[in-house]
């Protein structure tokens, strides 16, 4: 498998069911605004995609982005609970700027963004699905947050 990265829904027929379950439940919060905020968001609503969550806060003028709450599942597969800490710094990715022009594309488009990319995690255990990128905003217009959704295999 390459890498792929598709702006928009175009991903809905390929990807898998938990992806498309975590965009769904974005997309109904959305509540006909352009993306819901983090107050929409209730974890106990989607209990069985937490392990695959990450929460990234946006800050603006420069654009940075620091991991806010990252699941189980990324934990496991990254060795290491980069919770806090910049995602520039600490992305787990096999091409880091490429994962991080996908969070920027989340950000400028305000919209979700799905990626695939090939490559092994550091847990014999998992395996990557895909990633859905989905935008946060408390305002409707500015993104302060990043959901994101790492679907993985048990391997």
């Amino acid at each position: 498998m390459s890498f792929k990265r598709i702006c928009g829904t175009g991903f809905l027929d390929g990807c898998s069911p938990r992806i498309r379950r975590f965009h769904g439940y974005w997309n109904g919060k959305r509540g006909g605004r352009p993306m819901p905020s983090r107050a929409d968001i209730d974890p106990a609503e989607i209990k069985d995609l937490l392990p695959g969550i990450i929460l990234i806060d946006v800050s603006h003028d420069p654009l940075k982005l620091t991991y806010r709450l990252v699941g189980t599942n990324e934990v496991q597969a990254r060795g290491s609970d980069p919770t806090g800490q910049d995602v520039a710094t600490a992305i787990y990715a096999e091409n880091p700027e490429e994962a991080l022009r996908t969070y920027a594309l989340a950000i400028e488009t305000r919209d979700v963004v799905y990626q695939e990319e090939p490559g092994e995690t550091r847990s014999p255990r998992l395996s990557e699905v895909g990633m859905l990128v989905a935008p946060l905003s408390a305002d409707g217009v500015t993104v302060d947050k990043l959901l994101v959704f790492v679907d993985y295999v048990r391997v």
